[in-house]
């Protein structure tokens, strides 16, 4: 079995190295109106992230105790999905610096391996990274064998992301520069529209998945297999009240992954085109468009 990259960096190190400890948190970006599935999902969080020293939040509107080893913060108030995340973000110790964004829907399958988390909190503090995706760039069928061959390649721990690629801020799990997100946020915009933000700071990705986990709701309801992935891991909703996704949502699920894996971004690629979609700034210099080299800041 082949070592990644990130294996071979965190291997000597199981904590934070000196300087990095204290800068690095773990935030869930949730709110009063999300609360339940926090309490249902990360119920187990003390065991899942055991391996991990980061101090761990959960954000909500309003105050409310902390629970499951995370300590909760508050927004002060319903707003926006921005102005609700920038005022967590705030509420976070001054020491912090960088920020592992997650949904409150994100349900762990096995333990989080804090040394692969550090290794590459080393990677974004030597090198000034302000974005790293923690799971590798979905593709195509075609694009994943291009992706296998770019990596063998490549002599560096993660992968650049081109300025054209659709969902450049991808709000998935990833580590943040807090500074950076929190000046995002203050553009205009709906969620979807923040994740097509093109910026000129390089974007990075990991080149195989760091977590392991499975979001389980969709527009507020629960997935069909909801029950079922939970029941594995020991949790139960026998007392929760959300709806769940109708039995087609399963169908449409298929489907949508199946004309994914023979097309990928295709659709997104030709509206970007068109100019439907947010485009690279017309700012950028050539140079920036150049992947930061190993070892090389930004």
């Amino acid at each position: 079995m082949s070592t990644s990259v990130l294996d071979k960096a965190a291997a000597p190190q199981k904590r934070a190295p000196r300087g990095i400890a204290g800068r690095f948190c773990v935030l869930v970006n949730s709110s009063d109106r999300a609360r339940d599935i926090f309490e249902i999902v990360y119920a187990n969080s003390e065991a899942t992230w055991r391996a991990c020293e980061w101090p761990r939040y959960v954000g909500f509107t309003t105050r409310h105790p902390d629970m499951y080893g995370f300590t909760a913060i508050a927004a002060k108030g319903p707003a926006g999905w921005r102005e609700e995340l920038a005022a967590q973000l705030d509420a976070l110790p001054a020491e912090i610096d960088y920020v592992l964004r997650l949904e409150e829907d994100m349900l762990f399958l096995s333990p989080v391996d804090g040394a692969k988390l550090n290794a590459i909190a080393a990677l974004m503090v030597r090198d000034d990274l302000v974005y790293v995706n923690l799971s590798p760039l979905p593709s195509s069928l075609f694009g994943g064998a291009v992706e296998v061959w770019r990596k063998r390649l490549s002599r560096r721990p993660l992968r650049p992301l081109s300025f054209s690629q659709p969902y450049y801020t991808s709000l998935t799990p990833a580590i943040w520069k807090r500074s950076y997100l929190r000046d995002l946020l203050r553009r205009p915009g709906n969620v979807w529209e923040f994740e097509h933000i093109v910026t000129d700071r390089r974007h990075y990705a990991v080149w195989e998945p760091v977590l392991d986990f499975d979001a389980i709701v969709s527009k507020g309801k629960w997935l069909p297999r909801a029950r079922q992935v939970l029941a594995r891991q020991g949790l139960s909703l026998a007392d929760s009240q959300r709806e769940f996704q109708a039995a087609g949502s399963r169908l449409r699920g298929l489907r949508q992954r199946i004309t994914f894996a023979l097309v990928g971004y295709l659709g997104l690629r030709i509206r970007r085109k068109l100019n439907m979609l947010p485009h690279i700034p017309k700012e950028l210099t050539k140079d920036q468009f150049e992947p930061v080299g190993e070892g090389q800041s930004q």
